[in-house]
């Protein structure tokens, strides 16, 4: 299984996170598609990410992130509804990251990062749970991992909070308690602390 992606966070820490937390012991990474392989048979008209496995060529971050849970050892037992629960979570994800790239990359426009955090966060946060893991479950899922990644991952996120002056501990308390609670698992801790990509900074910002 090869994933090939920009060594930073931004539409492809939350795949990492899936595959490593998740066991899957076969997954690579590269900056560059094996020889022979076009992103058009992949499905991309240029971007990245893009995931191999195999026959199966594809590419969208989400579609991704979906797909790599399925096969994940960590999570064979989700029941459909827990699945639909983490794939819900991913596309939060998603579509706050996009949001924010916008005024981010828009000339670092802190009125318009703080607009979509003040727009999805207390919505995004409402969604968890006082303890424990979005699923009920004793050990967290994607959608707690997707959670971590809002909450740690440096590109696009770290870097809106701070251009934005966005304070998470002080404004989101139950957030980033949730994610710290998610990376207190042995497992999740062991990746993070392992990551060469989560905290990377890129783009000048």
């Amino acid at each position: 299984m090869l994933f090939v992606y920009f060594p930073i966070a931004g539409r492809g820490e939350l795949i990492r996170l899936i595959a490593k937390v998740g066991g899957i012991e076969d997954f690579t990474e590269s900056t560059e598609l094996p020889e022979g392989v076009t992103k058009a048979e992949c499905g991309s008209a240029g971007g990245v990410p893009i995931l191999i496995d195999g026959d199966l060529k594809m590419n969208e971050s989400s579609a991704i992130e979906v797909y790599i849970a399925s096969v994940a050892p960590k999570f064979a037992s989700l029941t459909p509804k827990q699945r639909a629960k983490d794939t819900h979570f991913c596309l939060l994800k998603e579509t706050i990251l996009g949001a924010l790239c916008k005024p981010l990359f828009g000339g670092k426009d802190k009125e318009g990062i703080q607009a979509v955090v003040d727009k999805f966060y207390p919505v995004l946060e409402g969604l968890l749970p006082e303890s424990g893991f979005v699923n009920g479950l004793d050990y967290p899922t994607v959608a707690d991992l997707a959670i971590l990644n809002i909450c740690e991952a440096y590109m696009p996120f770290g870097a809106a909070y701070k251009h934005g002056e966005v304070d998470l501990s002080k404004q989101f308390p139950k957030l980033v308690a949730h994610a710290d609670r998610t990376k207190a698992v042995e497992e999740v801790a062991n990746v993070v602390s392992e990551s060469t990509s989560l905290s990377v900074e890129a783009f000048g910002v």
